[in-house]
This record gives C-alpha cells, structure tokens and sequence, in this order.
C-alpha cells in the first residue's frame, strides 16, 4: 500500500489517500473501509440509456452502504449514493466504485480508530508480509496457490488425463505424468515471485510431491534457470491426502514444515492456535472464548495472547467494532500479544467457530467463578 496523503483532525475523523499495489492491499482496504464512510475514486458510467453508449471516466464519491469483496478477483466494490456534485451525476444518485491494484482512492471516515491506523500501516510496511506460496497435487490435478497473511489465492489449477498403469508398459503414463510436471514448472514463473516470497511448499499424497521437486531442479538446470536454482532451499515437500485445497491445512500441521515457517507470521498464528486448542481441551483454565469471558480476563490484565478475526472489525454495528477496538486497544496497552486472524485462512474459520474472540492466560483462572462472585455481590 501506498500512502500519499494523510490528513487527520483532532477528533479522529479525516482523510487518507491510498494507492494499493495488489491483491493483499485491496484485502486490508476490505478492513479498513465500513459502511458510512465517504470513498473517492475514478469510475466509469454510461451517461446516456441508450442501447452502445460508450462509457466515459469520471471521479465519483460515495457513501458507502454496501460491501462486497471478491479475493479471487482482487477486488473490492463498494455501493452507495453519490456526495459530491458532478454535471453529469445527480448528488444522491446510487453507484458502485470498485477498488483494484493501482486505482488511487480517497477515504474520509469520521472516525479512524486504532485498529484501521495498525491495518494501513501493516499494509504499508512491506516487510510486515510473510508470503508462502504452495503448489497440491495428485495425479493430474494440482493447484498452485499463495498462502500470505491475510488469505489463500488459488492463482492456477491445472488439470490433466493421466493414463492407467499398464501390465508391463507404463511409458504412457510415464510421459503424461512428467507433461504434468512440467506444466507445473512453466507457471511457477507466471504466478510465483521467487524472490519475494519465503517458502514455497509441495504437498500431495506418495511420491508426487518429491518426483515433483526433483523434476522442477532438473528442469532449471538444464535450462539454467537461476531464479528458481537460486531459491532451492525455500522449496518444502510434504504429506498431503490429496491434491485439493482443503489439504494444503493439512499439509501446514506437519511439524516439520510449521518449524521451517516459524519466522512467518502464519506460522506464528497456526502454533497459537494449537495452543489455544490444546489448552482448551486439557482445561487448564488457561484457554478462554466469547466476548464476555474475554472482557473479564483483560480487565483482570491476565491476558498473555488475545486472538480476534477481523470479520468482528467489519461489523456494520459501530457498537461492536468499539467493543473489539477497546479489547484490542487494552491488550496492546499492557504489552501483551494481540493477533488478528483472517477468517480467509483456515486458522481464522476456526477461532470463528468459537465466536472469533478468544484468549490465552498468563496464569489459570476461572472466569465462570469470577461471573458467580459478581453476580452474588
């Protein structure tokens, strides 16, 4: 994310101009952005009904009363009524703005709170991302993908026939399965930037994985292909039961690779999260979740580790995003760990099962006793 201007007044209402570089950056504006704040950016509308009429650029504002993100495509459309004067749009008038890569906005809350300050500035501190990229597969099927903070992207499936074992003649599938790979190895260029990300993890059942890794080296070999040459060493293999999406979890739950990605901040996340888990499951009073009990754990300042995902953030109730702001504000005060969790990761469905705020302590403490007390007082 870029940042060309920031203007904040006394009371915290103000406007900030933005450009967002990628996909990543139109995810943060997706927490950043709520319904009733005012968004400028350049759009495009028919200015007559008639049937061919050509589109025509011009720069529209917006109260925000809808929003709707597509991480796929990378976009973020926000639907509203029209605050400024234009000659050729009525003031009042509903549109659309949609924010992508490169498209510089300008948005005007009436209120930046300290959760969509940290969001912006994570999303300009490029050091901050810690991206994994993942390649699942089985026979003829794999998805190359990339894992960051805040999602999981398909960028490419590929998708082929691969014939059966035959009685003594397996040239057939031989040859269809290396046509396989090294599809595989041409889009790694196309949709991976080797050089930015950390890991790049293969994972699929049997030897797939393996038999791939060696294929992709000795392709860049003969090829010389020095960016993937140079990132040998960030290639991962694992275990994987398929090659379908909902195994890349799985495959991030061996304890080898969470180790060779403990330095990211996904990695960071999945042990918290097994912690959590674990905790819970002992019930060593250590492990807390819902609004109310949390609530009671920051006001005793026994939190250690305080978990939130950031759909409670994009709530249209300003009621509730305050509530969470005041956890999230507490927490840091103290000094203790705050992590958000993105309800697009996995990690983040399952803090969101919970209520999507939950705890660690620093000591064991039982928080329905604590109710009882207060409730007899």
């Amino acid at each position: 994310m870029r940042l060309i201007r920031k203007q904040l007044e006394r009371d915290g209402s103000g406007v900030l101009t933005i450009v967002p570089q990628d996909n990543e950056d139109i995810w943060y504006l997706y927490n950043i952005v709520q319904e009733g704040d005012e968004v400028t950016a350049i759009t495009s509308r028919k200015l007559a009904n008639e049937k061919g009429a050509p589109r025509v650029k011009l720069t529209l504002q917006i109260k925000v009363a809808k929003i709707d993100y597509d991480a796929g495509a990378g976009t973020l459309r926000l639907n509203g009524r029209t605050t400024n004067d234009h000659k050729d749009v009525p003031l009042n008038s509903f549109h659309t703005l949609q924010l992508e890569p490169q498209l510089k906005c300008d948005i005007y809350k009436d209120e930046w709170d300290s959760f969509a300050i940290n969001q912006l500035e994570e999303a300009c501190d490029i050091a901050n991302r810690s991206d994994i990229a993942a390649i699942v597969l089985q026979p003829g099927l794999a998805h190359i993908c990339l894992v960051t903070d805040a999602m999981t992207v398909i960028r490419q499936k590929i998708e082929v026939t691969i014939p059966k074992k035959r009685r003594g003649d397996n040239s057939g599938m031989e040859k269809a399965v290396q046509k396989f790979y090294k599809q595989i190895y041409s889009a790694i260029p196309k949709v991976i930037n080797l050089e930015k990300i950390k890991a790049v993890l293969i994972a699929g059942p049997g030897s797939g994985p393996r038999e791939l890794f060696n294929t992709i080296m000795q392709l860049a070999m003969s090829e010389e292909n020095q960016p993937v040459l140079q990132a040998r060493q960030k290639f991962l293999v694992a275990h994987a039961s398929s090659g379908h999406m909902h195994s890349l979890h799985e495959a991030l739950q061996d304890k080898q690779i969470q180790e060779s990605l403990a330095n990211t901040r996904y990695g960071r996340e999945t042990r918290v999260m097994d912690k959590f888990f674990k905790s819970l499951n002992d019930d060593d009073l250590k492990a807390w979740y819902g609004p109310d009990e949390v609530e009671k754990a920051v006001d005793l300042q026994a939190v250690e580790t305080l978990m939130l995902t950031d759909s409670l953030f994009r709530s249209s109730e300003l009621r509730e995003r305050k509530r969470y702001v005041a956890l999230y504000d507490a927490v840091r005060d103290l000094g203790k760990e705050v992590l958000i969790f993105s309800s697009l990761h996995q990690s983040g469905e399952q803090l969101d099962s919970v209520s999507g705020v939950a705890c660690l302590l620093m000591y064991p403490l039982d928080l329905d006793e604590q109710s009882d007390q207060e409730d007899e007082n």
